[in-house]
C-alpha cells in the first residue's frame, strides 16, 4: 500500500514524482500562454486586421474591448490553474494512532493512498497524489485538478475563452484576402489559415466542454459522479438519472457560483435517511 509521507505540520514532503508533476504543470501553463499569444499575433499583427487598423487609427475603445477579451480568460485560466482545488489536508504522522477514531467520527470513506478519512464527494487524484473535495476531474491543460475551490473559475475560463475564440475566428475571416494567384493567396493567408485551424479545433473542444459542465452545474453533479454513478458508494442507492445533490437549477447555480465555504455533504446525506 502506498502511503503519503507527512511532516509534523500535516503537509506532505516533496518527492521526485512531485517535482516531475510540478514541471509538467509549468509546461502546460506555458504551452497555453504561448499558443494563445501565437494565434493572437498571427491575426492582430497582419496589417489588414481590424485590430491592427484600430491601433493605427487610435480607436482606443475597440482595442480596449479586445484586450479585455484576452486578459479575462487568461486571468481565469491562471486562477483555476494555480488555486488549491480543495485538497483534503494530510493528517500528521503523530496523529496516526488516532486515524481509526477519526475515520469513524468523520466519514465512512477511506483513502488507502493518503491513509486517512476521505470526505464525501472527494476522490484521490493519481496525478496530484492528493484527495480533492468535490472532485470533478484532473485537467492536464490546467496542470491542476478541478474541484470544490476552483471549479467555478474553470467554467468561467471556458465561457470567456469561447467568446475569445469565436471573436478571433471572425477577425481571421475579416483579415483574409483573395487573390488570383495561388502563391500570393498562400502568402497573404497562410498564417491566418494555420491560426484558423487551431481556433476551430479549440472552438469544438471548449464549446463541448463548456456545454457539458453547464449541464453538470444545473444538475448538481461533477464529471466523476456523472461518469461513475454506479461505482460510487453514496450514489448507488439512487437511480442513474437522479442525485441527492440536485436542488433545482437556480439553487444549484447559486451554490456553484456563490458558496465558498467547505460543504459538509455527510451531514446533508444523513438528513435524508
Amino acid at each position: 500500500k502506498a502511503v503519503v509521507s507527512t511532516q509534523s505540520t500535516g503537509e506532505r514532503s516533496e518527492t521526485q514524482d512531485d517535482r516531475k508533476r510540478r514541471y509538467i504543470r509549468v509546461a502546460a501553463r506555458c504551452g497555453h500562454t504561448v499558443l494563445t499569444l501565437f494565434v493572437l499575433a498571427g491575426i492582430c499583427f497582419n496589417q489588414h486586421s481590424p485590430i491592427y487598423q484600430a491601433v493605427q487609427e487610435d480607436d482606443s475603445l475597440t482595442v480596449a474591448v479586445f484586450a479585455a477579451m484576452i486578459v479575462i480568460p487568461l486571468t481565469f485560466y491562471y486562477v483555476a490553474s494555480l488555486l488549491n482545488p480543495g485538497y483534503v489536508p494530510i493528517i500528521a504522522e503523530e496523529l496516526a494512532a488516532d486515524r481509526a477514531s477519526l475515520l469513524k467520527s468523520t466519514s465512512n470513506y477511506y483513502c488507502r493512498w493518503c491513509d486517512q478519512a476521505q470526505p464525501m464527494r472527494s476522490k484521490h487524484c493519481r496525478e496530484c497524489n492528493r484527495c480533492v473535495r468535490r472532485f470533478d476531474h484532473h485537467c492536464p491543460w490546467l496542470g491542476n485538478c478541478v474541484g470544490e475551490r476552483n471549479h467555478r473559475y474553470f467554467v468561467l475560463f471556458l465561457f470567456f475563452e469561447d467568446i475569445l475564440i469565436f471573436r478571433c475566428l471572425g477577425l481571421a475571416w475579416d483579415t483574409s484576402r483573395s487573390s488570383d494567384s495561388a502563391l500570393e493567396w498562400v502568402q497573404f493567408n497562410g498564417v491566418l489559415v494555420l491560426c484558423a485551424i487551431v481556433l476551430a479545433i479549440g472552438a469544438l473542444a471548449v464549446s463541448a466542454l463548456f456545454g457539458c459542465h453547464m449541464y453538470l452545474v444545473l444538475h448538481g453533479l461533477t464529471t466523476w459522479e456523472h461518469v461513475s454513478h454506479n461505482k460510487i458508494t453514496y450514489l448507488k442507492r439512487f437511480p442513474e438519472d437522479s442525485t441527492p445533490f440536485n436542488f433545482g437549477y437556480c439553487k444549484n447555480c447559486f451554490i456553484f457560483c456563490c458558496y465558498c465555504s467547505t460543504q459538509n455533504w455527510e451531514k446533508y446525506i444523513k438528513s435524508l435517511t
